[in-house]
Order: structure tokens, then C-alpha cells, then sequence
């Protein structure tokens, strides 16, 4: 995300910058029916959606957001992007590269917005993470990132909120670009709060939920995944989020999810992304832990049986023993990621086809099932002078998928390693 405060709130048009994790990340998130066992694949193989071979600015394209049609104006040839890049991205389905960036995204503070802040003396600035939303009735929303920075906390740096926008021009058959941000959906105006970033709108059972990241614990510091019901797309329900999934402390905790990776002095430990697909009644979520501009940055599934999990518990990552200690931990229980370029002697290891795979989301392409996700071309990844990754090197990236879900199957009743058969990379 940027680092710095661009314009008050109610001066300028405020595009989606291009940014990348904690506190920005994620997906709009498609929630289709199933398609046959096992699914048809697209063709194989992980692949840049923009030309690879290019360096112009135009093939690169921060956090890729799928960006969630109601079903009687999907399969019109396309799949649309939004995300923390500036532009809409256009790719042709069935298509294997040559994604086009075309109509810029602008979110402008409306009023409401503006006095909201203003009652407290805060600005808003920066929009990330425009994850746009079309409703099953057609209409569009949109779920935007902002930082806020109040005089009276002189000390503290901009922090961020989760807000609402809506289209007020819209066409229902056409993705809309110019938006209107016109309430608080997460997070305060009045004064810091970490994390809540992230948002999107998720329909099941004919509700309406906003998934966010937000801080769970301060100490230690971790940040996960939380949903909340909502009274309307601009009005959260007076019911509090629930905890969909988050750092896990037992025993330790898992050694991967560090976010300055294996052998740092800091602990901040992150679950980000949180993007939710419904496949044969089952929900999995496809998420990032580590640094978007670290190799420790990659993409995870976790799966529930049920879109809210019971009290007390969480989506299920899926875990295999560390037997060589990869991760730190001798005979110890590790994630089984289902992408990552953090450590050769784990599996899924990708280094060789893409570096810091993340910001992941799972969707149905019309009965072909694929992985979009964003990443560094190993050819193509710059580092800086503080030793990260370039992330205005990032691209827009897909993995085809097979989706394999036996029929009788329940989350809570199968082992890890059935859990790993049912989404993997198509062969």
C-alpha cells in the first residue's frame, strides 16, 4: 500500500493504487455451483495473464480481484479484475495470456463520507483493495481499503478502514468505473486501530456478509479473517464479525505464517485474503500469509462446511507432518500450501515458474476451474536496496485447477490428506 497521504478526504478523485499486503490485500469472491467430478481443466501449466515477455507497465497488475457478477451477466466472454491497480483487467475466457488493463477506476469521497471523517477532525486519502461486487439483483458495490490520519493522534501513522462505495451511473451488464465512497463499513475514524483492510461482499442463504482482515490480538500481534453480517451492502448488522481464520497459537503455532519469515526477532504473525468460493456446498477459502514483496509470501486453502464455522472454531487449513524440519520444528505439523516459493524441500514449491505467489482466489470459468493469483516472473523481479521485491513488478497470474470433492464428503470428517485431493494444480 502507499506510504503516503495523497489528499484530504472531499479533494480529488482517489484511484486504487497499486499496493500489496498488511494492511492491503485480496479478492472480490465468486460463489458458484459445482461442476461434475472430476472438473473439466483449462489448459496447464501456472502462467502470467499479461504478456511475459514484456516489461511495460501495461503487463503489470497488483492483486488481481476477480470481480463477482450476478449469473445472468456472466459468461459474456470475459473475466474482469479489480483490485489495488488503477485499471479494470480484461481477460477473455479460454484465453491463455494477453489480459488487457483498460478503464481506470476512480472512487471519489462522497459527502457522508466526508462528514463522517470530519466529526472527528480525520482525513482520508489513499483507496486500495476496490474489490467490486455485483448482487444477485444486479446491482453494484464496492468494498474500498482507505487510510485515515487524525491531527489528534500526531504520533500514529494513517491507518485504515473498510468503506462502501456505490456506481451512481451503473449499467447492470457493464462493470462500472467511476465510484462513489459513501460510508464507514469497518474500522474508525475517531482514532488508530490496526489492520481492517480487505473487504469484500460474500452472499449465502440470502445474506449478505463483508469479509475483512483484522487484528485479532495485539499481543502477540496477529492478524486473520473475520465475516460480518450485514443490514444492507452500506450498513453492517448489529452483530459482531466472526472469526473465519486466523494465526494459530497452539503448540506454538506454525513456524510458516511468520511474516518476517523463519529466523526474524519480530513475531507478527498473518492470515490475509480470505477469498470464498462454495463448491458442492462446501466452502473454501483461499488465503495469503507472509510479505507480498518476500518470497515468504503464499497462497493457502482452508475449508468449512458451512460459510460461518461454529463458535469456537475456524476454517480448516490443511497440515502434513514436517519430518525434516523445514519449517524449524523436527516431526512437527506444518501447512500444506497449495503455492509457494519459500522453501525448496516443501512441497508445491514454485520458485522456478513464479516468486511470492499470493493474493489467491478459486473460480468456476464456466465448468473449468482456475487459481488467479499475483506474482514476480523469476526473470522479472527486481530488488530494491532494502532487499524486497519491486511490487510495481507484480503480475496479474493463473493456475488451472482440478476440483475433485467426493460426493458424501464433510470437511470435518476428512483426513489432511483427502482434504489436499480436492483442489490441486491440473495435471
Amino acid at each position: 500500500m502507499a506510504a503516503a497521504l495523497v489528499a484530504a478526504v472531499g479533494l480529488s478523485t482517489l484511484g486504487c493504487s497499486s499496493s500489496g499486503t498488511s494492511p492491503s490485500a485480496s479478492s472480490s469472491t465468486p460463489s458458484g455451483g459445482a461442476p461434475p467430478h472430476p472438473s473439466p481443466t483449462a489448459d496447464s501449466g501456472i502462467r502470467p495473464l499479461t504478456d511475459p515477455g514484456s516489461k511495460d507497465p501495461g503487463a503489470y497488475y497488483s492483486d488481481p480481484y476477480p470481480i463477482h457478477r450476478a449469473a445472468r451477466y456472466r459468461g459474456t466472454g470475459s473475466q474482469y479484475f479489480s483490485g489495488t491497480t488503477k485499471s479494470l483487467l480484461d481477460c477473455p475466457t479460454g484465453t491463455a495470456a494477453h489480459c488487457t488493463a483498460g478503464e481506470k477506476v476512480k472512487v471519489t469521497a462522497g459527502p457522508a463520507l466526508i462528514q463522517a471523517a470530519k466529526r472527528y477532525g480525520s482525513r482520508t486519502t489513499v483507496v486500495d483493495n476496490c474489490n467490486i461486487y455485483q448482487s444477485d439483483s444486479g446491482t453494484w458495490n464496492m468494498a474500498a481499503t482507505m487510510y485515515v490520519k487524525n491531527p489528534a493522534h500526531p504520533h500514529a501513522a494513517p491507518w485504515t478502514v473498510v468503506v462502501h462505495a456505490h456506481a451512481p451511473h451503473a449499467s447492470p451488464s457493464t462493470v462500472p468505473a467511476k465510484w462513489v465512497a459513501d460510508a464507514l463499513l469497518a474500522g474508525s475514524f475517531k482514532h488508530p486501530e490496526k489492520a481492517n483492510y480487505d473487504g469484500k461482499y460474500f452472499e449465502d442463504g440470502g445474506k449478505l456478509y463483508l469479509i475483512y482482515s483484522k487484528m485479532l490480538t495485539a499481543s502477540p500481534v496477529e492478524d486473520g479473517i473475520v465475516a460480518q453480517e450485514m443490514a444492507s451492502p452500506s450498513r453492517p448488522a448489529k452483530s459482531g464479525p466472526a472469526l473465519l481464520l486466523g494465526p494459530q497459537n497452539a503448540d506454538g503455532g506454525y513456524n510458516s505464517e511468520y511474516f518476517f519469515g523463519l529466523h526474524q526477532p519480530k513475531k507478527f504473525k498473518l492470515i490475509e485474503t480470505g477469498n470464498i468460493t462454495r463448491i458442492d456446498g462446501k466452502y473454501v477459502m483461499a488465503y495469503s500469509t507472509g510479505a507480498f514483496n518476500e518470497r515468504d509470501y503464499k497462497s493457502g486453502l482452508a475449508w468449512s462446511d458451512t460459510l460461518i464455522p461454529p463458535h469456537g472454531s475456524s476454517y480448516r487449513r490443511i497440515l502434513r507432518k514436517d519430518t525434516a524440519g523445514v519449517w524449524g520444528k523436527p516431526g512437527g505439523t506444518e501447512v500444506d500450501y497449495l503455492l509457494q516459493s519459500q522453501e525448496k524441500a516443501w512441497p508445491h514449491y514454485a520458485a522456478d515458474r513464479v516468486v511470492a505467489p499470493g493474493v489467491p482466489s478459486v473460480v468456476d470459468n464456466g465448468g473449468k476451474w482456475n487459481l488467479y493469483f499475483a506474482g514476480y516472473l523469476p526473470t522479472d523481479a527486481p530488488v530494491l536496496p532494502d532487499g524486497h521485491f519491486d511490487a510495481s513488478h507484480r503480475r496479474p497470474y493463473v493456475m488451472p485447477l482440478k476440483v475433485d470433492i467426493p460426493g458424501s464428503a464433510s470437511v470435518r470428517k476428512s483426513s489432511d490428506a483427502e482434504l489436499a485431493r480436492w483442489v490441486t494444480e491440473a495435471p
